[in-house]
């Protein structure tokens, strides 16, 4: 198969151009121009095509045509404005869609995020469900990702690493639970899913069913580096009003206060499980142990 993959150079994004050439499929990576040229030899390794590709520029549906996937990865997670994120990511987003679809790409994936679920407080879930909508009535898969963990410690998971290596941990959402998804497993669903024909209309979550609370996950990732996790419990209201005064200033920043909603407010369940399992996809139970050094 033809796989094209926008936010090909991404966390996820890496992980699925890694998989899907493993397969033996030809991987189309779209990414932007500057991060085009500036990949390395051993970055490019088993892609068969880099094209350049903006968010907010989506390309005609004759960047598409040649494909048998796309799968739409691209989000710009440094747009903290409702204005900005509907008028950049969830537009660009449902344009690319629909020219993916009126070229006749075979399978669309929109990868979306147990973020999104109905009541969501958080705006990215919000606008992830608003592109959910717009792939399901073109006949495109959504695929919710849960937090991906694993040796490349990129995404959500790679911030909340870095917040174990202080002297005391702010646990936010201390009562709270996220559901997981190893990167091997991400990427093996992806392949399968891609590969299948199976209708897929509601939308699926990729991360095991367990949930898992928020303090034990904090601990694991602590101890995953030969450390013990130090944690006091921190209001998730001053956190998101600090975040949000530093976004005011602009301030580069690893997490964003819309991402407090997420950790404190999860998605109840994952959905699709059985559905998935008729594919022959399971995902395992959050477990560091493999990845610590």
């Amino acid at each position: 198969m033809r796989v094209g993959i926008t936010g090909a150079n991404g966390y996820v994004g890496t992980i699925l151009r890694a998989a899907f050439a493993e397969e033996g499929h030809e991987v189309i990576a779209f990414a932007r121009p500057n991060r085009v040229t500036s990949e390395s030899a051993a970055a490019m390794s088993g892609v068969a095509e880099w094209r350049p590709y903006e968010i907010k520029r989506p390309p005609p549906g004759a960047a598409f045509s040649d494909l048998d996937v796309l799968i739409h990865g691209a989000w710009d997670l440094t747009l903290v404005s409702a204005g900005d994120v509907w008028g950049i990511n969830v537009s660009g987003s449902q344009h690319l869609l629909r020219n993916a679809a009126d070229a006749g790409v075979r399978r669309v994936i929109f990868i979306s995020s147990m973020s999104a679920y109905k009541g969501t407080r958080q705006l990215y879930g919000q606008a992830k469900l608003a592109c959910e909508r717009t792939a399901g009535s073109l006949g495109g898969v959504s695929a919710r990702l849960g937090l991906v963990y694993g040796p490349g410690w990129g995404g959500m998971a790679g911030a909340l690493r870095k917040l174990t290596n202080l002297p005391v941990t702010p646990l936010i959402g201390a009562r709270s639970h996220q559901f997981t998804v190893h990167e091997a497993d991400v990427a093996a669903a992806m392949v399968r899913i891609a590969e299948s024909n199976i209708p897929l209309p509601e939308p699926v979550g990729l991360a095991n069913p367990e949930p898992v609370p928020f303090r034990r996950l904090m601990k694991e990732i602590a101890a995953s580096q030969g450390k013990t996790l130090r944690a006091v419990p921190v209001p998730s209201q001053l956190v998101s009003g600090i975040l949000k005064a530093a976004e005011g200033l602009h301030v580069p920043l690893r997490f964003r206060s819309d991402s407090i909603l997420g950790l404190v407010h999860p998605a109840a369940e994952v959905p699709g499980v059985e559905r998935l399992k008729q594919l022959g996809i399971e995902f395992r139970s959050f477990s560091l142990d493999s990845d610590r050094p």
